[in-house]
């Protein structure tokens, strides 16, 4: 992986899903070599990077009780970046000052900026010019094995692509996919998560003495890092692994942890919950929840346990964020461009009230606009005061297997094995008895169950299935376990 594809998530919410072990060993994917792709220097990652920054990035990277740093990745913002996120920031945080929390009202209609972006579509990108259609109504949904089939009919010809930033995204089906995005865009969304905080009365300051943004995964393999982020004056950030092969020695995880003290940590609701589960004193600010879903129970254990706010924020990589619940209840849209539609399964749209599909259309990422994308996840639409919201959301769950030895193994570990060794689709389900049964599209057999194996013990059966449709109709719930304490 690139610097490129990696630079993604050196600002953003969402954690990446794609990870490598930082040395190796049974059950790492032997593609990719610690620190082997970062091909940029720092000059490149960070162009206006101060010369203090530049040590404190220095510094940080050497910090004690560090990580095992697998990788390196920027911002890539220039001086003319940071005069357009200052206007948005503007834009974006003046409504939450002047205690407006919601954007402009967007009902079952689409407004302006959707017929506006079909006629930009049509006109500059394959896909859309291919289908002739010139206004919302008549287009098609369409999914996530249109962008795996061809990403770049997507991206409009008159976008340069000198700066692309390969992010990636394993889904919750399908194969892994490759999206574009744009260094600006990918900064906006810290933005926003700006804006996200202040609309329920959060300040977050830049403090030099703290860590401003944490990311925390809790798996096998995982892409680590130490970052600043300009656009917070060279504040630090960082990824790091929870897993405890992810550090050099015991107990450098919590003193690292401690040291830092980050104002904001993101991570899956599973990670978090790993995060609570230490022994150690952090006194966030908030907490975001993303990329799968955050439970009652969870967001009360995590709420209990740093007194503090709790985001859920629901979007797609290929999206970004669509809506946030702030208290457990409805998933509110954030204020971007964002227009949902609701439909069954047949594609027919749905009223108010009726629970379907969520069919989302987006103008944010200026290389790949999307519209009509079925996300697979289901809701119904409402209203909160004057802003569109999603009531019973249900997206993707956190699932984890417990392995022969007791040790219990994310579902994102088994992805990655998977995907690795050439399977397209699948269905994992851990019966009471802990046995194991992988229904699998691609790939071979014996190889998968050995990947699997490596992560569970030997009580593991891989059937391969001809088609997509063999897994289910609709979309597949890719993992499931019957053992408590486990999915």
């Amino acid at each position: 992986m690139s610097d490129e594809k990696a630079a993604a998530s050196a600002g953003p919410v969402a954690p990446a899903p794609i990870a490598a072990d930082a040395a190796g060993g049974a059950g790492a994917l032997p593609d990719y070599a610690a620190m082997g792709a970062a091909v940029r220097t720092d000059a490149e990652r960070w162009p206006t990077l101060s010369p203090l920054g530049l040590d404190a990035l220095t510094r940080w990277r050497q910090t004690p009780h560090a990580p095992i740093w697998v990788h390196e990745c920027g911002d890539l913002l220039t001086a003319e970046d940071h005069e357009v996120l200052g206007r948005r920031r503007a834009e974006l945080l003046e409504p939450a000052r002047a205690g407006r929390g919601g954007a402009d009202r967007d009902g079952d209609d689409p407004p302006a900026w959707v017929e506006a972006l079909v006629d930009r579509c049509r006109r500059h990108t394959t896909f859309f010019g291919r289908l002739g259609a010139t206004s919302f109504d008549q287009l098609p949904m369409i999914s996530r094995a249109d962008l795996v089939r061809d990403v770049a009919a997507f991206v409009p010809r008159d976008q340069p692509l000198d700066r692309v930033v390969q992010g990636t995204s394993s889904g919750s089906s399908g194969a892994a996919l490759v999206i574009p995005l744009d260094p600006v865009e990918i900064s906006t969304e810290l933005l926003l998560l700006e804006r996200l905080l202040a609309d329920v009365g959060v300040d977050w300051p830049h403090d030099p003495d703290r860590v401003g943004l944490l990311s925390v995964v809790d798996q096998r393999q995982a892409f680590t890092y130490a970052s600043v982020l300009t656009i917070r004056d060279d504040q630090r950030m960082a990824r790091v692994n929870l897993d405890p092969a992810a550090w050099c020695v015991p107990g450098d995880r919590e003193s690292f942890l401690a040291a830092a003290r980050p104002q904001v940590v993101t991570g899956s609701a599973l990670s978090l919950l790993a995060l609570a589960r230490l022994d150690v004193r952090l006194d966030p600010l908030a907490l975001v929840s993303g990329a799968v879903d955050l439970t009652p129970a969870a967001r009360v254990e995590l709420e209990q346990r740093w007194q503090t706010t709790v985001l859920d924020l629901w979007g797609l990589k290929e999206t970004g964020p669509l809506a946030v619940s702030t208290d457990g209840g409805p998933h509110v849209v954030v204020p971007r461009r964002v227009h949902l539609e609701v439909v069954d399964g047949g594609g027919r749209a749905l009223p108010d009230g009726e629970c379907g599909e969520l069919v989302a259309t987006v103008d944010g990422n200026p290389l790949l606009p999307l519209l009509r994308y079925r996300t697979g996840d289901t809701g119904s639409l409402t209203w909160v005061g004057d802003r569109r919201a999603i009531v019973g959301l249900e997206g993707r769950a956190p699932v984890s297997f417990r392995a022969a030895d007791g040790r219990l193994v994310p579902s994102v570990d088994l992805t990655q094995q998977l995907q690795h060794h050439g399977a397209r689709s699948w269905s994992v389900h851990q019966g009471r008895d802990g046995t194991v049964v992988a229904r699998v599209l691609g790939g071979q057999p014996a190889v998968l169950r050995e990947a699997l194996c490596t992560l569970l013990g030997d009580a593991v059966c891989v059937e391969t299935v001809p088609t997509p449709a063999d897994l289910g109709p609709g979309k597949p719930r890719r993992f499931s376990s019957a053992l408590d304490g486990a999915g």
